[in-house]
């Protein structure tokens, strides 16, 4: 079923992070169409996001209760007061990002002192730029290498609009958001109980979802186009899988 379709054929239901759950899994700017076309594992369903960037979601999203969060995310890092703990999973500043491995090698040495929390969480930061795998794009965050000519959303807007030119965007934007669901297959592999994968907003790509919605690139706050706010909401129960 094409987006235009869905959104006439369905009420979409907002994100609501305090659901009953074990492991909450959030990539960071993972659209619903392409996550569904890449996993294939448990329940999935569209949810609208809070908002169309992580700062937004971050002001609007609930306090979790009985919650950990482990992240590399330097603005769900400022946010501390929405989870119980937060550990920091560090941060490459020659990717300028937390890449999934961090993530990885932090859950496998924090996981004994995560288990004990209701909700566990690990907020990635991909499929958000930068885009590491084949083709890449590394637009570093917090990186202006116009020398503050432009915004940090307006250089991103630009080379994906320039990546977008050059038939490389979809890409780019597929083969990251691969790359991470690769190190969260290893994950659920070693937890128990509920997992949900799902994410904080969409990602524009140049790609409308709706009718009425015009193209629109990165991820920039305020918005109401889907390609900014339709996520996913995956519910996997780990006890149901044979690996």
């Amino acid at each position: 079923m094409c987006m235009s379709m869905l959104s006439q054929s369905l009420k979409i239901e907002e994100v609501d992070y305090t659901e009953d759950y074990d492991w909450l899994i959030i990539l960071d700017a993972c659209r619903y169409d392409y996550f569904v076309k890449l996993w294939k594992i448990g329940k999935i369903e569209p949810r609208l996001s809070l908002g169309s960037c992580t700062l937004e979601v971050l002001s609007k999203i609930s306090r979790i209760p009985h919650s950990v969060c482990l992240t590399g995310h330097p603005f769900v890092l400022s946010f501390r007061e929405k989870f119980d703990k937060v550990i920091d999973a560090g941060f490459d500043y020659t990717l300028g990002t937390c890449p999934p491995w961090y993530m990885l090698t932090a859950f496998n040495l924090f996981y004994n002192k995560m288990k004990p929390y209701k909700r566990k969480i690990l907020w990635f930061l991909q499929p958000h730029h930068p885009l590491l795998s084949n083709p890449t794009l590394l637009i570093k965050i917090f990186e202006d290498e116009e020398g503050k000519r432009m915004t940090p959303q307006e250089k991103v807007t630009k080379a994906y609009q320039e990546a977008y030119r050059k038939g490389i965007l979809s890409k780019a934007y597929r083969s990251n958001l691969a790359l991470v669901l690769d190190y969260v297959s290893e994950i659920i592999k070693k937890v128990d109980g509920i997992v949900v994968i799902t994410s904080d907003h969409g990602e524009g790509l140049g790609e409308p979802l709706r009718p009425e919605d015009k193209p629109v690139f990165s991820h920039p706050c305020g918005r109401e186009e889907w390609e900014l706010r339709l996520i996913p909401w995956c519910v996997i129960d780990t006890s149901e899988l044979w690996w």
